[in-house]
């Protein structure tokens, strides 16, 4: 934990050197107030972990050479779970607190009380709650903490989840309100010699940034269904399967219409539905009649042909619903009435792989895209793009829960609430179809 302590705080000091100079080059008095309340935090945030350091190292001396045989003894006593065992240090990036907090949130102890707040209500002395500092769009206390078991449960839940648009965008964990160039999320491998290092990359020249912000999103819970779970475990795993499967669908949702204005995600075609306004640039929409989609040639000539060298060395992937993949795609033939499309199935269960012309297709409901066929003019039925360059979703992952009566429903409400933003890192990654009558 010491070593694990002296390097964050060696980050965070590079960090507050980088933010000094961009303090002393911005010529913005907005931007030297929002690089100056990231500096107060940082150094808030440095100033604890060295009072850490010294509590650690001070505890170290008084137990040198001392209570070696207790020590082993109380090792035998504890119980079965192990903080370890959920792999601490690795999922530290991921929740809120100091160590001895992110700990203390793995007790049985702590999941036992959690349990009994979800179930019956009641809130334990243990249980933590999640206070920040003042920032934009934050709350001073979001509720509930998380036990570190389920956020581990939670995580590996989301990143196991396949055929779904957040399984494949970027995933960052950044502080919000600061301007990331957008050249940050990519860089090349280069070669050195022995003497000399290779210069910082820049992205593939790539201009502009990404300022994400402090969103706050909330899954309902059905406290009927949890009631029934009895042990700690399958509890923990139920629990986190309720939040999985509402935040991924809604992350899904947001990838493509979400609204800013209404708190959302930025959404793809939100953004390109600004114009010349916004962000996604007007040669990357491609304009597609009933008779260019039934035609197989017209997909080469006016889609596939299109897309540039550099992003046909990147891993492509189309996306539509499961109307057009069937009706419109599946069904295309050549001259001789013979099928361009081939059938393609996982040998080992038997499930027909989606594919089109070589590139995996992503099937999505149809409030997020439309189907070809019922799509009316002007309407977006279909994306190609390289999901981590083009898109990124900034979360801890660092969910919440919040117990209270509403009185004017006269319900019992109890809902996970999740700080995280999205937005589109580089748009020359997407090319979107849209209908043309």
């Amino acid at each position: 934990m010491l070593e694990f302590l002296k390097k964050l705080i060696e980050r965070k000091q590079k960090e507050v050197s980088a933010i000094e100079l961009r303090i002393k080059e911005s010529d913005s008095a907005d931007e030297v107030r929002e690089l100056g309340d990231t500096l107060k935090t940082l150094r808030d945030e440095i100033t604890e972990a060295e009072e850490q350091i010294a509590e650690l190292e001070a505890q170290d001396e008084g137990n040198d050479g001392e209570g070696e045989e207790e020590n082993d003894g109380e090792a035998e006593g504890r119980s079965a779970f192990n903080p370890s065992e959920v792999n601490l240090r690795s999922i530290q990036r991921f929740v809120t607190g100091t160590p001895e907090q992110v700990e203390a949130r793995g007790s049985m102890e702590y999941r036992m009380a959690f349990k009994e707040y979800i179930q019956t209500g009641k809130r334990s002395d243990v249980l933590q709650y999640e206070k920040r500092q003042d920032a934009a769009g934050t709350s001073s206390d979001l509720g509930v903490l998380i036990p570190t078991t389920v956020i581990q449960e939670i995580i590996q839940g989301v990143e196991g989840v396949y055929g779904q648009l957040y399984a494949d965008v970027k995933k960052t964990n950044l502080p919000g309100g600061v301007k990331y160039p957008i050249g940050s999320f990519d860089a090349e491998f280069k070669r050195i010699a022995e003497t000399a290092v290779s210069e910082r990359q820049t992205g593939g020249g790539v201009t502009g940034s990404v300022e994400f912000s402090y969103k706050i999103g909330e899954v309902r819970l059905a406290r009927t269904l949890l009631q029934t779970v009895l042990s700690v475990e399958v509890f923990e795993q139920e629990f986190a399967k309720v939040v999985v499967k509402a935040y991924v669908k809604a992350m899904d949702k947001e990838i493509m219409i979400g609204d800013d204005d209404n708190g959302e995600c930025v959404g793809i075609l939100t953004e390109a539905n600004k114009g010349a306004s916004g962000r996604f640039p007007a040669a990357n929409v491609i304009e597609m009649s009933a008779a260019d989609v039934a035609d197989w040639t017209k997909w080469q000539e006016k889609v596939f042909a299109k897309i540039p060298l550099g992003m046909r060395k990147e891993k492509i992937k189309m996306v539509c619903t499961a109307n057009t993949y069937e009706a419109n795609l599946k069904t295309l033939k050549d001259d001789n009435n013979r099928p361009v499309y081939a059938e393609t199935f996982n040998p080992v269960d038997g499930e027909e792989k989606c594919t089109f012309k070589g590139k995996e297709v992503t099937l999505v409901e149809e409030d997020v895209l439309e189907n070809f066929n019922d799509a009316s003019d002007g309407d977006y039925f279909g994306m190609l793009w390289v999901p981590e360059k083009a898109y990124g979703i900034n979360s801890n992952l660092e969910f919440t829960v919040i117990d209270y009566f509403d009185h004017e429903t006269n319900q019992a409400v109890k809902k996970a609430i999740v700080i995280n933003d999205g937005k589109i890192l580089d748009p020359e990654y997407i090319y979107l179809l849209k209908k043309d009558a």
